[in-house]
């Protein structure tokens, strides 16, 4: 991490003496480092001493998807490094929340620690999305909208990836991290970004311009914008342009990750008018193990469509499913899986 920034200018580029700085991991549920779900504890290490050694006020926040933050940063490894550097674990909501507008959606209502502080660092981790392609800089940002919000927003996004990657570009645009960090040394993918498998890619890529790091993450998955909309539509918006990115520091060779299902990735190399169509057909429901099912409620709970509800086991009324897959990421019993292939089409 240290050499990363180095390699940008150094820390004081990006955090100044005296001056608030929020460092925002993805504490996405209670899961374990090895797990590869959230920010591994050493990204956020090299990070926070990055920041301290220039003088920086850091403060680590998020607000997770599923449980508390102390629970989940606790278990992913996090509390102890705010512990021993004496940073303070916050949970964005906590102190207040603002309504700000962006491009497309007006009244975001995010935490006011990720716009009011002065600078923000952001540090994703690499992974799979069965809506987006990929987890990278621009969709980490959507932990800044607090707790049950999240789910509030996904339904006025609906089941469309290309709008609900506009609701993630007005998140960026809003925050406007000076420096974010891509924890992609055990990265994820198949069926992320909470339950795929473990691709030891070895990569940390930093940039104080997220559209141009994410455009080198999804290059090196071996994913087209087509596979991930927040890139597409940065693109298309002109808001990235490829041109101008220059990579500096190691080379780094593609190693094509395996999309998630139902993801768009999943279908970039579909010619794009048949594209919709395909996706239409074969976006999966979200199918329940009886098997692997306790009945915790979490995604009753957690679906933004109301399309869940708990009768012994979980019922899914496909009606109502924005195949947005929230049930899926925060299942914490692994219950919840996505069909491939023809299984698809069945039932």
């Amino acid at each position: 991490v240290e050499h990363a920034i180095q390699l940008l200018g150094g820390a004081e580029k990006f955090a100044s003496r005296g001056e608030a700085l929020l460092i925002k991991p993805n504490l996405l549920a209670a899961h374990k480092p090895e797990e590869n779900v959230t920010t591994h504890p050493a990204i956020l290490e090299g990070a926070i001493r990055a920041a301290l050694d220039v003088g920086a006020k850091v403060t680590v926040g998020d607000s997770p998807g599923l449980g508390s933050l102390e629970r989940v940063a606790k278990k992913a490894g996090l509390s102890e490094i705010c512990s021993t550097y004496g940073v303070e674990l916050v949970e964005l909501g906590s102190s207040g929340v603002g309504n700000f507008s962006g491009k497309t959606y007006k009244g975001l209502e995010l935490a006011e620690a990720a716009v009011s502080e002065n600078r923000v660092w952001n540090l994703p981790k690499f992974k799979t999305h069965t809506m987006m392609g990929l987890t990278l800089g621009v969709k980490n940002l959507y932990g800044c909208l607090p707790g049950k919000r999240k789910a509030l927003y996904h339904f006025r996004a609906g089941q469309s990836p290309e709008s609900f990657a506009a609701l993630l570009l007005d998140i960026h645009e809003i925050v406007s991290p000076a420096l974010t960090i891509l924890d992609g040394v055990r990265a994820m993918d198949g069926p992320g970004p909470s339950r795929g498998d473990e691709v030891k890619r070895s990569l940390i890529i930093a940039s104080a311009n997220t559209h141009a790091l994410d455009y080198e993450a999804m290059r090196l998955a071996g994913f087209t914008p087509e596979g991930v909309p927040t890139v597409k539509l940065a693109l298309e918006r002109g808001e990235l342009k490829p041109e101008d990115i220059e990579v500096v520091g190691d080379d780094a060779e593609v190693i094509p990750f395996t999309p998630a299902p139902g993801s768009p990735a999943e279908f970039r190399f579909v010619p794009g008018p048949v594209r919709p169509l395909l996706r239409r057909i074969l976006h999966p429901f979200p199918r329940f193990d009886k098997n692997r099912c306790v009945g915790c409620g979490v995604c009753v709970e957690a679906c933004p469509g109301e399309a869940l509800k708990l009768q012994g086991s979980v019922f899914i009324d496909s009606s109502k499913c924005i195949r947005c897959y929230c049930c899926q990421e925060l299942c914490p019993h692994g219950a919840v899986d996505l069909p491939t292939g023809l299984a698809r089409l069945r039932g």
